[in-house]
């Protein structure tokens, strides 16, 4: 696992602070002072302790095919970056404003999934539960919601981040002590190299230093083949012409280098995180695409895809704008994985 990134020493005190009240909250839950609530049916959390970065919207499409087909699915999400307040119900019409743009692009992808936001995820569970009765609920970035306790709890790391050598926010990265991740059922390392060999994988388990009962899963992203932003059923090879990369997600590098990988000139136009695209940005991309010649087309993700579409986007524009949709690939043991999860599932379904 590489450190490459930087922590601030001048922000360690306010990270002090901060790790102080996290560690007081978790220290009250651990100690049933503040109660978790558990719910009759498998609830599967997917999250981080980390600021962004770790793909939890693609593991949680991947456990969500798994699942899909063999019991009734629902995902909840908090839905960061929304507009709206409380609980709220996704669907056709839904855009990023209502609902986000993580679950917007995971009901998009799967239209007849039952996908909600709520920042509350126990009231958010209990809608669910009254709407649609569902058998299973995915929760998208719910690590650190404590109200609710997930009958299967799964937290991702990222390869390119050792969380045992980073620090609290604002200094580092970690929106809580690593400590918290003995709660976790299940560690999944992601963003690994594709080449990762097995000595790399133990030692990394042995540095992260999982409990016996914790499962260690490695994956790497996989990237599919794109399509234009209207016409999602249609796979295409991106044209060999100069490509703008227009992205606001945590880790762009990797996508960068992926195109780069497959031989394309890339420029990469990069914004932050959950970035909501204007009016204004859309005029400086098309400035940029203009500058790279007549055949440049834009590449971007699902996720981006998803609050550039809010705009009223120019009908040339939409024609030029190509989404690389990413998925992950289990290095090892995705037959386990995929046993571990529905299994857990069964159990709570043979139930009843």
């Amino acid at each position: 696992m590489k450190s490459g990134f930087r922590i601030n020493n001048a922000l360690r005190p306010l990270g002090w602070l901060y790790g102080l009240v996290t560690g007081i909250r978790n220290i009250l839950y651990d100690k049933g002072v503040r109660k978790s609530q558990q719910f009759d049916l498998p609830v599967i959390s997917i999250g981080n302790i980390t600021v962004g970065g770790t793909g939890k919207t693609p593991h949680a499409e991947y456990t969500a095919t798994l699942l899909k087909d063999r019991f009734k699915t629902a995902v909840l999400s908090r839905g960061y970056g929304r507009h709206t307040k409380g609980f709220f119900m996704s669907d056709a019409h839904s855009d990023s404003g209502l609902i986000g743009d993580e679950p917007l692009q995971i009901k998009r992808r799967f239209p007849d999934l039952e996908v909600a936001v709520c920042s509350d995820r126990a009231q958010g569970i209990r809608r669910l539960i009254e709407m649609c009765a569902p058998q299973v609920i995915i929760l998208d970035d719910a690590f650190q919601h404590r109200r609710v306790k997930p009958s299967l709890n799964i937290l991702l790391v990222n390869w390119h981040r050792n969380i045992l050598d980073d620090a609290m926010l604002p200094a580092g990265y970690l929106r809580e002590s690593v400590k918290g991740r003995k709660r976790a059922d299940i560690i999944v390392v992601t963003k690994c190299p594709e080449n990762l060999d097995k000595e790399s994988m133990a030692d990394l388990t042995l540095k992260l230093k999982v409990n016996p009962e914790q499962q260690v899963f490695f994956t790497t992203p996989h990237y599919n083949r794109p399509y234009l932003i209207d016409d999602a059923g249609t796979p295409l090879d991106l044209p060999q012409v100069p490509l703008l990369a227009v992205t606001g997600i945590a880790s762009p590098a990797l996508m960068q280098a992926e195109l780069e990988r497959q031989g394309h000139q890339v420029t990469l136009m990069d914004y932050p995180d959950h970035y909501r695209f204007t009016k204004q940005d859309i005029a400086n991309i098309t400035t940029r695409l203009e500058g790279l010649g007549q055949d440049a087309v834009i590449v971007t993700t699902a996720k981006d895809a998803a609050r550039l579409q809010d705009l009223d986007l120019a009908e040339e524009l939409r024609k030029k704008i190509y989404i690389l949709p990413v998925g992950v690939r289990f290095l090892r043991d995705a037959d386990k994985f995929e046993k571990t999860v529905i299994q857990h599932v069964e159990s709570f379904v043979n139930k009843k």
